[in-house]
């Protein structure tokens, strides 16, 4: 059986065979430009919604991946604080770190000294502090009404304390001060806390 040959450059036709009413083998050319129209268009849709799904997707793992996005500041709460003068502290007064460095979400109080967690999960705290001259120094960290570790300096020395915390949001946390009147050393003393991401707590 032979078959006539399609006459386009852009070979946009097809040889059927078909046989006529005397059995005799016939040839018809199927145009397939508009097939071939159709299909482009069709996989052309597949594709840009298989991207426009996993795009997503993907952006999402690099997120969770690296625990931060631009512009959801307030989502990665963190904050760094330190001392900006000498100053004598009364047995159980909070201790006001004032001057801020860092305070993404706000939830950081240079005003009360008090850090407020504004979502459950996962907290890293650190704090140092530095006596002043001949005194010794305690400082305690406080979730709400618990204490939790204790920072120990005397003479110049550091005492440092790092925990993580899981706190439940509108938690409290502070560093305060423990014992008679005694000074603390600015240069020395700071505290830190931000959110550990991709950590779920059930409190």
């Amino acid at each position: 059986m032979k078959y006539a040959k399609g006459q386009n450059s852009d070979n946009s036709s097809t040889e059927i065979p078909l046989l006529d009413n005397q059995n005799m083998p016939l040839v018809a050319l199927f145009d397939t430009t508009k097939l071939n129209e159709v299909l482009r268009a069709a996989i052309k849709k597949t594709v840009e919604d298989t991207m426009n799904e996993m795009i997503p997707r993907i952006k999402q793992a690099v997120i969770d991946d690296i625990g931060y996005e631009p512009g959801r500041e307030k989502e990665r709460p963190a904050f760094t604080a330190s001392l900006t003068s000498h100053k004598n502290l009364a047995g159980y007064e909070v201790v006001i770190f004032d001057k801020i460095w860092l305070n993404m979400g706000g939830a950081y109080d240079n005003d009360t000294g008090v850090f407020t967690a504004p979502k459950t999960g996962l907290y890293s705290i650190s704090t140092t502090v530095m006596s002043y001259t001949n005194s010794n120094l305690h400082c305690d960290l406080w979730k709400n009404n618990e204490k939790l570790v204790r920072a120990f300096g005397t003479k110049y020395s550091t005492g440092t304390l790092n925990v993580v915390v899981a706190l439940k949001k509108s938690d409290t946390v502070y560093v305060k001060h423990i014992g008679h009147w005694f000074g603390i050393h600015f240069w020395r003393s700071k505290v830190d806390i931000f959110w550990i991401p991709n950590y779920r707590v059930n409190l």
